[in-house]
């Protein structure tokens, strides 16, 4: 998995450097779930089929013809400061490609960096959207040890009956978050919310109504991604044995507006409400598999006010072309995060305006149209 860097020597080049990140690794495709092979970039009607389409190999190529077309116009030019267009793997599995990078000897000789474009999504509508922070993810393994037995009996105490318990917690809070983000407020239930994330939620509320529209990235999601238990005997379950163990998976993304460490006391006190007897082994634990360090602890954002003269750069660039912006928090989580950890100034962008937003559907596409456009923009940028 390696990381192919890219260097176009600037004018300037002991000034800090513009990097142009994107990922090059995708999500699985299952072929029977494609109308189309999704690793040969099918066209059709005016679209480009494919996994990869919107997130994010069109924004590896508009780079690349981007500074072609720079290149071509004038094969002489040079930008004042150096880039780097660096091309990475395994975002979609935790970002490693990117820790290793910026671990690495190459990327600690750069005379500092000034701004790194990364991944942002498509807008539905004719604007851009510009991410400047994003939700942290949390991907949370919950184990829950209980008594065993037949199947024929009542017994107390089971990994299971307190995996449920947590579980319907843990979806209660879900159902809370996205009243929220559908401006249902009302019928939101605030029993299975840390009285510190309800008190800032309120605050988060209050401003959202003043500046504008909330978005998927203003709320805490959570999913249950996958649930496990019985005793296997082989490919086969005992059905008449009462498992001791049983676990769930949690997809949780925090949203910038609750401290990472609210959401662990939140999860901390669904445990101890679910363990029935801990003093005996009955009880649940839990723990981020992604670990728990500075990159998963810290929401590090990039200004988008007067403070930082990268977005009057950026916001003038745009407008220039006559096209407009909306700043957003992004939903997911991107390379982003491990540069503005760094202090660095990074925005996430991919330029689909009008697009419908496909990243990890089947028969991903992007329009050929707006495929252009964006290297147009990009050119524009740089």
């Amino acid at each position: 998995s390696p990381v192919v860097v890219a260097k176009w020597r600037g004018v300037n080049e002991d000034w800090p450097v513009l990097i142009l990140n994107s990922h090059y690794d995708v999500v699985p495709a299952s072929l029977e779930d494609w109308t189309t092979d999704p690793f040969s970039a099918f066209r059709k009607d005016g679209r480009v089929y494919g996994r990869g389409a919107q997130d994010m190999k069109c924004v590896c190529v508009q780079y690349i013809e981007a500074i072609r077309k720079l290149h071509s116009v004038n094969p002489t030019f040079r930008p004042q400061r150096t880039i780097h267009l660096t091309f990475v793997p395994d975002e979609e599995v935790g970002g490693g490609g990117m820790a290793a990078f910026i671990s690495s000897s190459m990327y600690k000789s750069m005379p500092g960096v000034a701004l790194a474009l990364d991944e942002g999504l498509a807008s539905t509508d004719d604007t851009y959207s510009l991410f400047y922070g994003e939700r942290l993810p949390w991907w949370i393994e919950v184990e829950a040890t209980g008594k065993t037995g037949h199947g024929s009996r009542f017994i107390d105490c089971t990994a299971v009956e307190q995996l449920i318990d947590l579980s319907n917690k843990a979806l209660a809070f879900r159902k809370e978050q996205r009243d929220i983000l559908h401006g249902n407020e009302a019928a939101a239930d605030h029993s299975n919310c840390a009285h510190a994330i309800a008190a800032k939620r309120q605050k988060m509320l209050s401003e959202l109504k003043t500046t504008g529209k909330m978005t998927l990235g203003d709320v805490t999601s959570l999913n249950i991604t996958s649930l496990e238990a019985g005793v296997r005997v082989g490919d086969t379950v005992a059905y008449n044995c009462v498992p001791p163990k049983a676990k769930c998976s949690l997809d949780i993304r925090i949203s910038p507006h609750v401290e990472p460490k609210e959401i662990g006391n939140m999860i901390d006190g669904w445990c101890q409400e679910c363990s029935v007897a801990p003093e005996e082994g009955s009880k649940i634990s839990w723990r981020n598999i992604l670990g728990m360090g500075p990159a998963n602890q810290n929401h590090a954002l990039t200004a988008t006010d007067a403070s930082n003269p990268w977005y009057q750069v950026f916001v003038s660039a745009m407008a220039g072309m006559c096209l407009m912006i909306q700043p957003q928090v992004f939903p997911a989580a991107t390379d982003s995060r491990f540069l503005r950890e760094l202090g660095i100034k990074a925005f996430g962008f991919s330029p689909m305006r009008n697009t419908e937003i496909m990243l990890h559907e089947n028969d991903e596409y992007l329009e050929e149209s707006i495929f252009v456009e964006g290297v147009e923009v990009y050119t524009g940028l740089i």
